[in-house]
């Protein structure tokens, strides 16, 4: 390795340039044995780029030296533990999550390093064994029995616990829910699902700081990234998943960012350091509308942070997106699909040889697009659908009740029923919950006899095989596999997706002269009339709904009436025909 600059080397035939590092004397301890420097690649073999990039790099190194260094004095805590009698929920409540956290991130680890089949098999049954005893001893209250482990841990913590008994119970009963809690996520992640730690375990204070504050850093009192988003995440009571997730990918990227120009708290973050991670966002390719959209979210992040005294100033309030061309921003996002769009969809073989997904979709590869034809509902509204949503009037016919239905910790929310929770979901907004009519080509296509099919099965939803997907959408898996079959029957233009189903139903209302609060109310919006109008009275009458839906002109498509799935679809790129 050959040294050009300070802190700068290259190697190997093609020239990559390094960042090569010592680790202070100090710090040796924390780091494998004989382990000297740190060298990192830059990914470059460009020298001004290099440079560059090191810059970042070495601020990141800083860091990591920083949270080193205060590792290795916790490490030392419990040669002078700091004796406690008494824990407060809060306190108990930090420690618990600390625990949790801690046990994922290792479970995560040992998972990324790999497993055989052995160990794989070990550590399920391990998982299981564990889950079995202590959630009986949960069950039974039993709790003192989890306290020499919750005394060694907080030991370990540099905190000495002497409790009585009764405080003891109290706090064995704390550990012992976060410890059941902890063993479900590892289970979970042994049945293949997905469990992001940072969602389900935030980063939290360690628990000698969080009982013994005046032992905490100097630089440890400044909220951390992770206090300040929970902080904004838990303003809303239950906020849902997707809009916690939408708005954790910018945050995450303004600390890359900010890490890598040495900033390490959301409290130095300036607004000039703004101003640099907008046009960084815009030098990655990202649209101009993504880039202010993702400028919004970390501003209301830091205006929840500023209202509930986190944080002092919100260094995002007044930073400048970009203004879009006029040309682009005229061009739509998604467009409707065509007559000869709706021939290739539905002449293919989905609808009319009746083939469908290999994945968990089944038969809502036939029904979720001609659903989302017919009504012009949103496909998560469509995935969710409950057979008790399907509702008939005596003189009106049948239509569709599209509502919300949170997950069982909201069960005070809703009316009881029994879907199951691993189909309940919300809507987008409070407009969203509507009635649609059922066209007469939905009957004729057989929807009746699907249903009729399904409670034969005992199922109580449409599509009882469809499984929420990291973000808890329903609709996810079906999605991506629409978009990849879109495609391969030649339909490539990307402003066409399955949410352009919404756009043709539009299309169709305005044809049929709906008056616009019908329309609108049809789609899932508001009425038009005002917050405060629309807060009064109920919902506009099914009678004139039906009555403006049943003007609707419908293209005659191809799809054979239902039938159950025989085959599967085989995918194949194709241009358009």
């Amino acid at each position: 390795m050959k040294a050009i600059s300070d802190c700068i080397y290259t190697r190997g035939k093609h020239g990559i340039k390094y960042v090569r590092r010592r680790i202070p004397a100090a710090l040796r301890a924390a780091y494998p044995a004989h382990q000297t420097h740190i060298i990192r690649s830059l990914g470059t073999t460009d020298l001004r780029d290099a440079k560059e990039r090191a810059r970042a790099e070495l601020a990141r190194i800083d860091a990591e030296f920083r949270l080193k260094s205060q590792q290795l004095d916790l490490s030392r805590a419990s040669l002078a533990a700091k004796r406690v009698c008494r824990l407060s929920d809060e306190q108990l409540e930090g420690i618990a999550r600390f625990w949790v956290r801690q046990v994922l991130l290792n479970d995560e680890h040992r998972r990324q390093q790999g497993m055989d089949d052995i160990e794989f098999d070990e550590l399920g049954a391990q998982l299981a064994d564990q889950r079995a005893e202590l959630g009986r001893m949960l069950a039974q209250g039993k709790s003192l029995g989890m306290f020499s482990a919750l005394h060694g841990f907080l030991y370990l913590c540099g905190l000495d616990f002497d409790p009585d008994q009764d405080e003891a119970k109290r706090a064995s009963y704390v550990f012992l829910r976060a410890v059941v809690a902890t063993l479900d996520y590892q289970l979970a992640r042994q049945r293949g699902d997905l469990v992001d730690t940072d969602t389900v375990a935030p980063e939290t204070q360690h628990p000698l700081f969080t009982v013994v504050p005046e032992r905490a850093p100097a630089d440890l009192s400044a909220p951390t990234w992770d206090k300040v988003f929970e902080t904004w995440r838990t303003y809303v009571e239950n906020r849902p998943k997707p809009t916690t997730i939408s708005a954790q990918t910018p945050w995450r990227d303004l600390r890359r960012f900010a890490e890598g120009k040495g900033v390490r708290s959301p409290a130095e973050v300036t607004p000039e350091l703004m101003t640099d991670f907008a046009h960084y966002m815009r030098e990655r390719g990202l649209e101009v509308p993504t880039i202010n959209e993702r400028i919004g979210k970390v501003r209301a992040i830091y205006k929840i942070a500023v209202g509930k005294h986190v944080l002092k100033v919100n260094p995002a309030a007044n930073t400048l997106g970009f203004k879009q061309n006029g040309v682009k921003r005229r061009r739509k996002r998604r467009l409707p699909f065509d007559a000869n769009d709706l021939q290739l969809l539905f002449g293919s073989e989905i609808f009319t040889q009746h083939k469908r997904s290999k994945g968990q979709a089944g038969e809502a590869t036939y029904w979720i697009p001609v659903l989302m034809f017919y009504t012009g509902a949103r496909p998560e509204e469509v995935a969710g659908l409950a057979l008790s949503d399907l509702r008939h009037d005596p003189k009106l016919g049948w239509y569709f009740s599209i509502v919300d239905r949170p997950c069982e910790e909201d069960r005070d929310l809703f009316d009881a029923d029994d879907v199951p929770n691993s189909h309940r979901r919300t809507l987008k907004n409070a407009p969203s919950e509507r009635r649609v009519p059922v066209a007469q080509q939905l009957l004729d296509l057989g929807l009746l006899r699907y249903v009729e099919s399904l409670r034969t099965q005992g199922a109580t939803v449409f599509f009882p095989t469809l499984k929420k997907d990291f973000h808890e959408k329903l609709s996810g898996s079906f999605s991506k596999f629409f978009g990849r079959y879109k495609r391969a029957i030649g339909i490539n233009d990307p402003r066409k997706v399955l949410y352009s189903f919404r756009h043709c139903m539009k299309d169709m209302l305005e044809a049929a002269g709906a008056p616009t609060k019908y329309l609108q109310r049809l789609l899932g919006h508001t009425t038009g009339d005002g917050a405060v109008t629309d807060g009064y009275g109920s919902d506009l009458p099914l009678d004139r709904i039906v009555e403006h839906f049943s003007r609707v002109q419908f293209p005659t498509i191809p799809a054979l009436p239902w039938e159950p799935g025989r085959g599967v679809v085989r995918l194949r790129n194709s241009g358009r025909r």
